[in-house]
């Protein structure tokens, strides 16, 4: 049947052309598109060793000097410390908080803040890379409120390292392979390669491997000590708190603002606010303009869609009428209705499977300029995902290209094919 089917669009190829353009166009860019999603969703899939379902960032901030109720007496560092951990204490006392830590606010999870470190191995110098920093108060619970894991899965807690040392890091897995990849990395020292004598920390610890963001692949990572003091508590400090899971968040953010507008009101602070750290993300998803870009890209993958759904219709329903003649022969020679269908569909299967062939030579061209992003890839990175291996994801995103095409084409043809297919052998015989 395939052969005859050929023939049949060789035979028709002046009316065939243009519609093997249009698919030839609508096949390249629908892949630019299933690439761009393709490469999205691994990286969505990838696994991040923490968590931030109910986690809150809870912000407080502190009167001006010009409010009615500010009070001179708690402005000396002494009285802000001492109502700092005051209203610290209150927060972690609430029934529906279940871990409380404080952290820079350069490194809201999910944020837009960015705290970089350069280091490199003091055992072997030529091992060096650059990662973000994060840096908590380790005298409150930074692991537990995020659920950080070991890259086994063992959940972790800010005690199960020794922070006497005020130049204790913890670092992720992918730091301890970039690093120190022969051994274990505890007692070994980082250090700046820049200033090595003054800037270096000895490794206490390690986690499991973070993604920056949803959609980034893991990345290099170090924890650092940063404790909340006189000097920094109005203008750096972050407290994150995660719910109860029995507690609905719904819940629990109403019932926590209520009774923490009265209860942080302590000498000149206040409660300012409290937002999901999921919703911190999509916000910030929103300013660096990942949402935009999924959104156009979506619109654009449904517009394809639809109008080579229409101009196949189209085709096909004009075909059809053009050549009852020929179905109602088929048909009066014994040909099924339900073989009318496939000799039809069949046809806009082999026409997408002809305009697909020089598709993918422009494709291989647009790969070849470096038109092609990967999203979220690291300079350091140790592993190879799915999306750097070129021909295989070439291949994977053709045929999905494919697929999403060959759906639109049979959606497409079925209506007319259908309806050529109910045509009754009277009628056939008479168009004959």
């Amino acid at each position: 049947m395939l052969k005859h089917i050929f023939k049949q669009l060789w035979n028709r190829k002046r009316a065939n052309i243009w519609i093997g353009v249009e698919l030839l166009l609508v096949f390249c860019l629908l892949w630019y598109i299933v690439d761009y999603f393709f490469v999205l969703e691994y990286n969505k899939s990838l696994h991040s060793c923490r968590d931030m379902d109910h986690t809150w960032q809870v912000e407080v901030a502190l009167l001006p000097p010009e409010h009615s109720e500010y009070q001179p007496g708690e402005s000396d560092s002494t009285a802000l410390e001492d109502n700092c951990y005051r209203l610290l204490d209150r927060i972690r006392g609430y029934k529906g908080v279940e871990a409380l830590a404080v952290l820079s606010n350069w490194n809201t999870p999910g944020g837009g803040g960015y705290y970089g470190d350069w280091f490199r191995s003091r055992k072997d110098t030529t091992r060096s890379g650059r990662g973000q920093a994060i840096l908590f108060d380790p005298r409150t619970d930074f692991f537990k409120v995020f659920r950080y894991t070991t890259k086994e899965g063992k959940p972790v807690s800010v005690d199960d390292f020794d922070w006497a040392d005020p130049k204790s890091v913890i670092i992720g897995n992918m730091a301890k392979e970039t690093f120190f990849p022969d051994g274990d990395a505890i007692g070994q020292i980082l250090e700046s390669p820049e200033k090595p004598d003054e800037w270096n920390f000895v490794v206490k610890g390690v986690v499991g491997d973070i993604k920056r963001f949803d959609y980034e692949r893991p990345q290099l990572t170090f924890y650092r000590a940063w404790r909340a003091t006189a000097d920094n508590i109005t203008e750096e400090m972050e407290i994150a708190v995660r719910s109860r899971e029995s507690i609905p968040d719904e819940l629990f953010l109403q019932d926590f603002k209520q009774a923490m507008s009265r209860e942080l009101r302590v000498g000149n602070f206040y409660l300012k606010g409290v937002k999901s750290y999921n919703q911190i993300n999509k916000d910030t998803d929103f300013e660096f303009g990942q949402t935009n870009s999924v959104r156009i890209r979506t619109a654009f993958l449904l517009f394809f869609l639809i109008n080579i759904m229409l101009c196949v219709m189209g085709t096909f329903w004009y075909r059809i009428r053009m050549r009852r003649d020929e179905i109602g022969l088929r048909m009066a020679m014994g040909s099924t209705r339900t073989g009318i269908r496939k000799l039809l569909i069949l046809e806009g299967l082999c026409l997408l499977a002809i305009a697909s062939l020089p598709g993918m030579l422009i494709e291989i061209q647009l790969i070849y300029a470096g038109l092609i992003e990967t999203i979220g890839k690291q300079n350091n990175q140790l592993v190879t995902y799915l999306p750097d291996h070129v021909v295989l994801r070439f291949i994977l995103t053709n045929c999905l290209t494919w697929v999403l095409l060959a759906i639109a084409i049979v959606a497409a043809i079925w209506l007319p094919a259908d309806k050529a297919a109910k045509m009754e052998p009277a009628d056939a015989l008479h168009y004959e």
